[in-house]
C-alpha cells in the first residue's frame, strides 16, 4: 500500500499471553479489564510509512489487503525496543509525592503506576526505604507483540487525509479546527490543551513535516486564540453586582481597578488536568496495564 492513508482496526497482545497492549475495540478493552474511559475507541486513521506506528506493523501494512484479517508478530527491534538498564532511575519518595497527581494527598504512588517526572514518562518499578525506582523504558520494551488487524478502507478525500495526519501527530487532534485556504495553504486553530502542553512543541514539527510530505501543503498557519469575555456580559455582571448591594455608583477605587482590568492582557486558558500518558504503537489510546 506504500504511503496510503487508511482506516485501521487492531488488537495487540504480548506474545503467548492474554496481556492486552492496545486495541481500537472498546469491547476487547473491557473483556481484558483494560478499558480507559478517557480513551476514544474505534477505527483509527493513519498514514502508512509516516512513523505513527511501530516499524513491524508499518511494514506489514504495506502488504495488507483491504478487508482481510491479518496477524503479524513484531519483535522488540521493530516494536517497542530492547530494555535498557540505564533507563531505570531512583528518586526520593518526597520528590515523587511533590508531583501534581499526589499533592492533594488523595492518591499515593504504587508499583506499576505510570507517572511523568522531569518531562519523561516512566513506570514505578519498586517503592522501598523512602525511595522510588522508576523505569523509563517503554512498558512493552523487550516484548514480542502480536498484532491482529484489518485495514477497513483506503482514505482518498482530502479532509480524511488531514484527519489521519493530525491523529498521528497529536493525541487530542479531534479538538483542532482546520480550514484550507487553498490546495497548498492550511490554517489550524489550536485547542487550549495544546497551548499549555509541553509535548505539543515537538508534535507540531512532525505535524508540519507530514502535511508537507503527504498532503503537499506549503503554508501552515498555527493559530492560537484567546477570546475575551463579551463586553455586554461584563456590563451585565457589574450591574447585577451594584443592584445586589444597593449601589448606584462605583467607588473611585473600584473604578480604577476596573479600568486597569480592562487594559490587562487576556487571561491564558485554564491549564488542563494532567492525564496519564498514552504510549502505543504509536496510535493514541492508553495501552492496557501490564499484568
Amino acid at each position: 500500500m506504500g504511503s496510503d492513508f487508511i482506516k485501521l482496526d487492531f488488537d495487540a497482545f504480548v506474545k503467548d499471553t492474554e496481556i492486552l497492549v492496545d486495541t481500537t475495540s472498546e469491547e476487547t478493552a473491557k473483556k481484558h479489564d483494560a478499558f480507559n474511559e478517557r480513551a476514544k475507541y474505534g477505527p483509527i486513521s493513519v498514514v502508512i510509512g509516516s512513523g505513527a506506528l511501530v516499524k513491524g506493523l508499518d511494514r506489514s501494512l504495506m502488504e495488507a489487503e483491504v478487508g482481510k484479517e491479518m496477524t503479524v508478530e513484531v519483535l522488540p527491534a521493530e516494536g517497542f525496543g530492547e530494555r535498557d538498564p540505564k533507563q531505570i532511575e531512583v528518586f526520593p519518595l518526597n520528590k515523587i509525592m511533590s508531583l501534581p497527581e499526589f499533592k492533594k494527598g488523595d492518591r499515593y504512588p504504587s508499583e506499576g503506576m505510570e507517572i511523568r517526572i522531569n518531562n519523561r514518562v516512566g513506570t514505578i518499578n519498586r517503592i522501598f526505604a523512602g525511595r522510588v525506582r522508576v523505569d523509563f523504558n517503554n512498558r512493552w520494551s523487550g516484548r514480542t507483540i502480536v498484532y491482529k488487524y484489518k485495514v477497513l478502507e483506503v482514505i482518498s478525500d482530502k479532509e480524511g487525509k488531514l484527519k489521519a495526519i493530525l491523529e498521528g501527530a497529536y493525541p487530542s487532534s479531534g479538538e483542532f479546527r482546520t480550514e484550507f485556504r487553498s490546495d497548498t495553504e492550511l490554517d489550524i486553530t489550536l485547542p487550549d490543551i495544546a497551548k499549555l502542553d509541553t509535548s505539543w512543541a515537538m508534535a507540531k514539527f512532525k505535524l508540519i513535516s507530514d502535511l508537507r510530505n503527504h498532503l503537499g501543503i506549503k503554508v501552515v498557519r498555527l493559530i492560537e486564540e484567546y477570546v475575551r469575555k463579551d463586553e455586554s456580559e461584563h456590563e451585565h455582571d457589574h450591574e447585577g453586582h451594584d443592584h445586589e448591594h444597593g449601589h448606584e455608583h462605583e467607588h473611585p477605587a473600584e473604578a480604577t481597578e476596573a479600568a486597569a482590568a480592562e487594559k490587562a492582557p487576556e487571561e491564558a486558558p485554564e491549564a488542563p488536568k494532567e492525564t496519564a500518558p498514552k504510549p502505543r504503537g504509536r496510535p493514541r489510546k492508553k495501552p492496557a496495564e501490564a499484568q
